[in-house]
């Protein structure tokens, strides 16, 4: 009678645990031997733990447990004064049957023995295992002296103190241009402090470049493809084509949110509504064809026919404002970033809060901040560097070069560029420079991450007319913005160097917008954002 009553005691936490876990989206997955740490009441954490799925948040109900993962399916075992339940981000009932979990294993510790100070976590697929090998473990579990005094480690969200967004279809009018915001969108929507974005435009013909970029990337992309008129059709054909043809294409499902946006002189013949979930209003993809055949890359386009010019920086204004995340890398799309950036710059935002949070010391506002990233070429046929140290050999034997040497040295001149590539390649990252956009650097146009909160860039001025990024660049200036130059993060242009020809068609365009900005756009700036000796456009 005893023996069945002990079964039935050891049995009953699991069953109901059982009954939590097997919720849809729930259940908690285990590597082997991973250490993570969870946290307590009115906190959460990121942790790339294989225990959980990459940017999980994880919550308790209680207090800061110390896990690990045993390897042995799912099955985990943590340390702490009283049994609690897990709970995932998604979990939204289970009040009733945690309270079962922690009244029966309270019940069954006390029952075995009253030394025991532990409490064991066991989700489905593990009735198998013997009451024998969980008091193993936990015997040789040490339990934390106190855990009422630890005091969890605050998440970056609440330091940033940003808000988690959701991303929704709408049609919108930015000036003559009607905006598809979010036409198509990306399977996995992160939080705001979970990633950072990497938002950028074109046109169809720049879509080859997605899924090299996001090999490297990693993370959410936003793209605001420009569709004038018939681009229309072989720009959803190519999106389609990206988005499932290819051993790579999961990456531009799972990643990249696709915005439109085209004159309202040239609206397409047709424009489907957007779906609820996102994607199934476009057309299937052909994956008997090439990109290239996909995208109608050897007929003229709509665009070329009729002369319109390429609306630059209304694309990037777009995409960038349509991120979900916090940080966002405002690039063009043929720029690709050396792998891991995103983990080591959250990592190392973190920690500068962290310290300045620790410290308590009321200081005076800090000047606005944004991390340049230092860029190069690469030669037509040449491998794309994975990391500094690739970098600094392909820079020695002449196969890079920094970013348009033989177009604009001056406009991408980084600040200690020559130190910047002396210094040897570290482990995550660090703010090598604060440099400014003045004196000799007084044309710099750095790319950066930031924030969404940073100047936007004049939609007046075109890609023909150049100059597209200066006028922020003067507002930057002005609001006195210091650039925190990154050690080990920079990107690297789609391979092929590039040197300057005179393109006379193009300097029509040029002169007109240097009228544009001398005549409207700098009094304007002026006028709102004052000036600053040094500033200039």
């Amino acid at each position: 009678m005893a023996n069945r009553y002990f079964k039935f005691a050891f049995l009953l936490p699991r069953f109901v645990y059982f009954f939590i876990l097997s919720w849809p989206s729930q259940r908690p997955r285990c590597g082997g031997g991973e250490k993570i740490v969870i946290l307590g009441p009115n906190t959460s954490a990121v942790t790339r733990d294989p225990c959980y799925p990459v940017g999980g948040v994880i919550e308790t109900r209680w207090q800061i447990e110390t896990c690990w993962c045993s390897g042995r399916d799912d099955l985990r075992f943590c340390k702490s004064g009283a049994a609690k339940m897990i709970r995932s981000k998604k979990l939204t009932s289970g009040l009733l049957a945690g309270s079962l979990v922690f009244v029966s294993l309270y019940a069954l510790n006390t029952f075995l023995s009253p030394t025991v100070s532990g409490s064991v976590h066991v989700s489905a697929g593990n009735t198998g295992r013997n009451l024998e090998y969980v008091r193993e473990v936990l015997a040789s579990s040490e339990a934390p002296a106190s855990t009422a005094a630890a005091v969890p480690e605050v998440s970056l969200q609440q330091l940033l103190g940003c808000v988690d967004g959701v991303a929704t279809a709408r049609y919108g009018q930015r000036g003559e241009f009607w905006v598809l915001y979010n036409y198509v969108r990306a399977e996995r929507q992160p939080g705001c402090a979970d990633s950072v974005t990497y938002t950028t435009h074109g046109d169809h013909t720049f879509l080859d470049n997605l899924v090299p970029l996001l090999k490297r990337w990693q993370g959410p992309v936003a793209m605001s493809v420009f569709a004038p008129g018939a681009d229309w059709t072989p720009a959803l054909a190519a999106i389609q084509h990206v988005r499932h043809c290819g051993p790579s294409a999961h990456l531009v499902r799972q990643h990249v949110t696709f915005h439109f946006y085209f004159p309202a002189k040239h609206v397409p013949k047709t424009v489907p509504r957007p779906a609820v979930d996102g994607f199934s209003h476009l057309p299937k993809a052909n994956c008997s064809l090439s990109l290239e055949q996909a995208a109608g890359l050897g007929q003229v386009s709509y665009k070329s026919t009729h002369k319109i010019l390429y609306p630059v920086n209304v694309g990037r204004n777009v995409a960038r404002e349509e991120a979900l995340t916090h940080f966002v890398l405002a690039s063009d799309v043929e720029l690709y970033p050396n792998p891991g950036v995103i983990p080591d710059f959250l990592g190392m935002v973190h920690g500068h809060l962290l310290q300045q949070q620790k410290a308590n010391v009321t200081k005076k506002p800090s000047p606005p901040k944004v991390y340049p990233l230092s860029i190069f070429e690469v030669k037509e046929n040449s491998s794309m560097p994975q990391n500094k140290t690739q970098l600094a050999a392909m820079l020695a034997s002449k196969d890079a070069v920094p970013f348009h040497k033989h177009v604009c040295p001056n406009c991408h001149n980084v600040p200690k560029a020559a130190e910047w590539m002396a210094l040897k390649q570290s482990e995550g990252l660090h703010v090598f420079h604060v440099g400014q956009r003045t004196g000799r650097f007084l044309h710099w146009e750095p790319i950066y991450i930031g924030t969404k909160q940073e100047p936007p860039y004049d939609e007046r001025l075109s890609w023909e007319g150049m100059s597209d990024k200066m006028t922020q660049g003067y507002a930057m200036c002005v609001l006195n913005y210091e650039f925190h130059i990154l050690d080990n993060a920079f990107l690297v242009h789609r391979p092929g160097i590039k040197y300057y020809h005179k393109d006379k068609e193009r300097s029509v365009f040029v002169k007109r917008t240097q009228v544009l900005i001398k005549q409207q756009i700098l009094p304007e700036l002026k006028l709102l954002y004052g000036t600053r000796k040094g500033c200039t456009v």
